[in-house]
């Protein structure tokens, strides 16, 4: 049902030709390769458990020999010239001897060992689970920061395009105004340098997004790129936050917090299978065998057969200390993951906090960079209508213009600071997608 709808999305975005960013979200999600690594690493901890369960099921195998000899019963009358050789025992001649067995073992107490391994293993797998959770995130981050930088390329491709109109508008001016004698000859040449440097600065523009394209594709885990367009997403709009409730959230809810958890509890039931080394292991045991010349399951293969049912106990009398260390490594890597515990929750605060601090602080620069391009632009509007009535410089009018640009630049590179930070917030309190 998933991979239709998948098809369905994958379908309907060629057909449109426009990525929006749920979009691109769902396709990293869904094709980069590196949590298709990890969904298989999560399946394969999720079958470890049942490994380790089936200790509990009895364990039945067959044993089958193929011997061939002077060693095995002959089967045959006595035997002239070997005194005391006779049918069903050891003869002097060479031949073949099949011999075969049925083996049936029950665990049926072993101090905690089993359940021990079983939950080692269910704790692994929830470990797996959170990594895969934060691989999850850091793959959205990498695809919303691609996202981000795309638009902000094109962003800047505009700016750079603009640039050149306005340049090719001033250039046509100034040779407007020599042509009748209204301006020198170095009105005409500056405003051709400044011309060609536009056009300059739209190439590298151009070619910085193509290459910020490839990079959104590689962050997509795509090969090819189906569209036109991506959805504009870049302006922003500020939410109140709380940084208490997104530290609160962040304990909650990252998987790295969550993994140290369950490693705890890994630890723990290492521990006792570690104790378990101390104490003895009690089984039952049951055989059926059988052993002729004959080949097994022919006819009368089945005339030597035997039987047998008990119970068996193994107890480690000495182990050469393996027990002692075994108990003393389980625990002090509890206390090593308790330690690194505390450390994470530093980190994760300390990460919260900056990501919360860098949007604040992302927010003021949008508002800064906005008055600046109005003002920006009113300069460069009065700079223009000045040189069009023929009261201004074309130096006045070019240092406007390239206020201008880099004003509009800063403000795209603002907005661009702060969807990045507000994604690196998303990631820092493990939100989950």
């Amino acid at each position: 049902m998933n991979l239709l709808i998948g098809a369905t999305i994958v379908q309907s975005q060629e057909t449109n030709g426009r990525l929006t960013m749920q979009q691109a979200i769902d396709t990293a999600l869904r094709e980069h390769p590196s949590l298709k690594e990890s969904r298989e690493r999560v399946a394969a901890a999720q079958y470890q458990i049942g490994a380790s369960r089936a200790a509990y099921l009895p364990q039945l195998s067959y044993t089958g020999n193929f011997l061939y000899g002077n060693a095995f019963p002959s089967g045959e009358g006595p035997t002239g010239g070997t005194p005391g050789v006779g049918a069903g025992s050891i003869g002097g001649k060479t031949t073949d001897f099949y011999t075969s067995r049925f083996s049936f073992t029950q665990l049926v107490y072993d101090f905690g060992k089993t359940p021990g391994q079983i939950d080692r293993s269910r704790a692994t797998f929830h470990q797996t689970r959170e990594d895969y959770s934060g691989n999850r995130q850091r793959v959205v981050l990498d695809a919303r920061s691609a996202y981000y930088a795309n638009l902000a390329a094109q962003r800047a491709v505009k700016v750079e395009q603009e640039n050149v109109a306005q340049n090719q508008t001033l250039l046509k001016q100034a040779q407007g105004f020599y042509n009748v004698g209204l301006r020198a000859k170095i009105d005409v040449t500056k405003a051709e340098a400044n011309l060609y440097d536009a056009e300059a600065s739209l190439i590298r523009a151009k070619n910085f997004a193509d290459l910020s394209r490839v990079t959104l594709m590689n962050a997509l885990g795509l090969k090819t790129w189906p569209y036109k367009e991506l959805e504009d997403v870049l302006d922003v709009t500020p939410t109140p936050l709380s940084l208490t409730e997104l530290k609160a959230q962040a304990l909650q809810q990252r998987p790295e917090l969550l993994r140290n958890r369950y490693q705890q509890d890994s630890d723990q039931a290492a521990l006792r299978v570690a104790r378990a080394g101390y104490f003895p292991t009690f089984s039952t045991l049951a055989a059926y065998g059988w052993s002729s010349p004959n080949a097994p399951f022919s006819s009368g293969a089945f005339d030597n057969n035997s039987w047998w049912v008990g119970a068996g106990l193994t107890w480690p009398v000495f182990d050469g200390l393996l027990t002692y260390h075994n108990v003393r490594v389980a625990r002090s890597n509890i206390q090593a993951t308790l330690a690194g515990g505390e450390v994470l929750r530093q980190d994760v605060g300390k990460e919260v906090e900056q990501a919360y601090l860098d949007l604040k602080s992302g927010w003021e620069l949008v508002r800064a960079t906005k008055k600046a391009l109005e003002s920006a632009r009113e300069n460069f509007r009065l700079a223009q209508g000045r040189y069009q009535v023929g009261v201004g410089s074309i130096i006045e009018v070019t240092d406007a213009q390239v206020q201008l640009s880099r004003a509009e630049l800063r403000q795209v590179q603002a907005l661009y600071d702060y969807k990045v930070n507000e994604a690196r917030l998303d990631k820092a309190i493990g939100k989950g997608f």
